[in-house]
């Protein structure tokens, strides 16, 4: 305890370690989903799991939360070695499969489609679960924040989205800039100051530098 309160005692006063003990599940472990695990890690997040299927790609390394050495390791695997290095907290690691099997907590929704979004939307859409959805195209963040039975007039029809040509899609700038976000909802929200009519939904420009949401 008297070691917890050490390293963490910075932050106290914004959010304390001892409400952070919530299930937070993050799916999707690319360049939001490895920054944000390692952010809510560092700010005392005990119970995260994680849920993704790749393998660590060289071109990963220059915007996600990977090393040049962990190159064909899956990214779950090489995620939770990195997050418990640097802060000593393993986060669990989940099935993709299982991912229809999550009943509580927060879901961070952090994947490259919006297939994929309307198939966790299926999963999750009855459910007792907050939804903090991160969106990045190259130099724009979008950040949605709504229960799960509000989560569907979020997405867009799957033909209808624009796809960025694959050497304008991800900056380490933006995955730090969104992950960081995500964390202070997780603040907000662990401190009941989530504000789901205000927040619902954030876009940042990063060539103007201006929200537009």
């Amino acid at each position: 305890m008297d070691n917890q309160i050490e390293r963490y005692k910075r932050q106290i006063d914004i959010v304390s370690y001892n409400q952070l003990n919530i299930p937070i599940h993050i799916i999707g472990c690319g360049g939001i989903g490895s920054w944000t695990t390692l952010m809510l890690a560092k700010m005392g997040c005990s119970n995260i799991t994680i849920y993704d299927f790749d393998e660590v790609e060289d071109h990963n390394v220059s915007s996600q939360f990977f090393k040049e050495s962990q190159l064909g390791l899956l990214k779950t695997d090489a995620l939770v070695a990195n997050v418990y290095e640097q802060t000593g907290i393993a986060p669990a690691i989940s099935s993709v499969e299982s991912e229809e099997e999550i009943q509580e907590g927060l879901v961070i929704i952090a994947v490259d489609s919006m297939a994929m979004r309307w198939k966790l939307n299926h999963f999750f859409k009855d459910k007792n679960i907050t939804i903090i959805d991160a969106r990045m195209g190259g130099l724009q963040a979008e950040l949605y924040c709504v229960k799960a039975g509000d989560y569907e007039p979020t997405l867009v029809a799957i033909e209808s989205v624009d796809h960025e040509i694959c050497t304008a899609k991800a900056i380490s700038f933006n995955c730090g800039l969104i992950s960081s976000l995500v964390a202070n909802y997780v603040r907000l929200f662990v401190n009941n100051k989530l504000d789901f009519v205000r927040m619902k939904e954030r876009t940042f420009l990063f060539d103007t530098v201006t929200i537009i949401k």
